[in-house]
């Protein structure tokens, strides 16, 4: 079987995660492959079914009504960014930055701290946000539009490390400085 680049990148990609991750994933900065397993989760959770969605805090509470009671239809990682799309081409667009956090809980949850932006509710499980970077709605355009900014992301199946390859050769950075370009890589 032959060794390309692509295989190269998946190969490595679950050391990387091993690296970087200490094994409590509430605690792990929120790089791309905590990404990844909240979108696994999320689907897992709450994929097929009518989702309460609501805003404790109140600085979503206009997005959270726009998708309070439709069906979460999945959930999707792409580097740093994690989609999810409900009922309706509304996609709720989540970037954790350096201190956002999305704990579980069983149903019935605890009682929501101040600091949770939004809580979803559904099929026996509930996530709170807090301290995200972004937290709003939009629609697939908008989604697409911040995909395609963003270089490969090397935990996703359709990767293309060819562009990163590519996107690699015209930097003058250092390479440390050039892994950690979003545009170059997704999700480091």
């Amino acid at each position: 079987m032959p060794y390309g680049r692509t295989a190269r990148l998946r190969a490595f990609a679950p050391q990387a995660m091993r690296w970087a991750h200490d094994g409590d994933p509430d605690r792990d900065m929120p790089e791309g492959h905590t990404i990844h397993r909240l979108a696994r989760d999320h689907r897992r959770w709450f994929g097929g079914h009518e989702v309460a969605v609501s805003s404790p805090q109140q600085r979503f509470a206009d997005g959270a009504a726009l998708v309070d009671g439709l069906v979460f239809e999945t959930a999707e990682a792409w580097g740093k960014h994690l989609f999810h799309r409900y009922d309706g081409a509304r996609i709720v667009h989540v970037h954790l930055g350096l201190f956002g956090k999305m704990p579980h809980h069983r149903t019935p949850p605890p009682p929501p701290r101040d600091t949770v932006r939004m809580r979803i509710v559904g099929n026996g499980h509930a996530v709170d946000l807090t301290g995200p970077n972004v937290c709003e709605v939009i629609g697939p355009a908008e989604r697409n539009a911040i995909v395609d900014r963003l270089g490969p992301d090397v935990l996703r199946d359709d990767a293309d490390p060819q562009r990163a390859w590519e996107a690699l050769q015209r930097r003058t950075v250092p390479i440390a400085r050039a892994l950690l370009d979003q545009q170059v890589l997704a999700g480091v």
